[in-house]
């Protein structure tokens, strides 16, 4: 028995009557889910204390805020060279304390303004408040001068690369000195010389991709090559094949002909010994000789 038949039979409705209740049933249900239905859509409402410490740093916002107006609406504007200006002069002039004691605190470093434009550069200072002081920056003229004169001459006279670095200590910023060589083809003599272990002979320089042999000799004439305790070592009694392999001299037919010979007729002694194993041709095996560790 369905629920129309069961009502019409129950409390003698008819079949519209029974299609109404039922409909009415289901309004009234609903209007009675409403509440819960909000309960659970509606976020809960924040705690009372989370609103009254919202409230106090509302507050406290308010009174700093309040407090820095009015701190800059007593400053007194007057020309000054942040150079020797005191910290009360710095706090007359509209700036808060703790930024006031940071400039003298940069001073007391060593730090100097040469510029007009350096004060601005102080950390936590707006811009608001270094254009409202700028037109009452004055710096001192014999100092500016000096700082003009200083710079035009590291510009003018600009050191050169010395002649005493070696060339297994340059790095890519010395050779970038050189005209011809960039950031890209710096990198690369970097690269191959870490591969190799360090630059044992001039000859090796013309061995890096890409790089003139013009550049190269201009880079000799620059740099020196003569501490030979600066080359890495392979040790040719110890390492594996694929170690040895990684070597621009050797390779990874080489190095298993090297292991294999070396677990046959033993350690390796001299320079002899690594022509008999046949895994390099003479003028390899003579170039890879400096680098070994017997």
């Amino acid at each position: 028995m369905n629920y129309k038949a069961w009502f019409r039979h129950y409390f003698g409705f008819t079949t519209k009557e029974s299609k109404g209740f039922l409909m009415l049933m289901g309004v009234l249900g609903f209007v009675l889910a409403l509440p819960t239905l909000y309960d659970v859509l509606q976020p809960a409402p924040q705690p009372i204390e989370v609103l009254v410490e919202e409230l106090k740093a509302d507050s406290a916002l308010q009174i700093l805020e309040a407090k820095q107006v009015s701190k800059r609406s007593n400053s007194r504007l007057f020309t000054f060279d942040p150079n020797t200006a005191s910290e009360s002069d710095f706090i007359q002039l509209g700036l808060p304390i703790f930024l006031a004691k940071r400039i003298i605190n940069y001073r007391t470093k060593g730090g100097r303004f040469r510029k007009v434009t350096d004060f601005s550069k102080i950390y936590g200072l707006g811009e608001t408040d270094f254009q409202r002081l700028l037109p009452y920056i004055q710096l001192d003229k014999i100092e500016q001068e000096e700082y003009s004169k200083s710079s035009y001459e590291k510009k003018v006279y600009a050191p050169t690369v010395a002649k005493t670095i070696d060339i297994n200590l340059a790095d890519t910023s010395d050779l970038k000195r050189i005209n011809g060589i960039g950031s890209a083809l710096a990198l690369r003599i970097v690269k191959y010389r870490n591969k190799l272990g360090g630059f044992a002979n001039a000859v090796q320089l013309f061995e890096v991709y890409g790089l003139d042999s013009s550049v190269a000799n201009l880079v000799l004439s620059k740099f020196v090559l003569q501490d030979k305790n600066l080359l890495k070592r392979i040790a040719i009694n110890l390492l594996p094949s694929d170690s040895l392999a990684k070597h621009p001299y050797i390779g990874r037919k080489a190095a298993k002909i090297l292991t294999n010979y070396r677990n046959q007729h033993g350690a390796y002694h001299s320079k002899e010994d690594i022509q008999k194993s046949k895994a390099l041709e003479s003028d390899k095996a003579e170039r890879l000789i400096p680098y070994l560790e017997f």
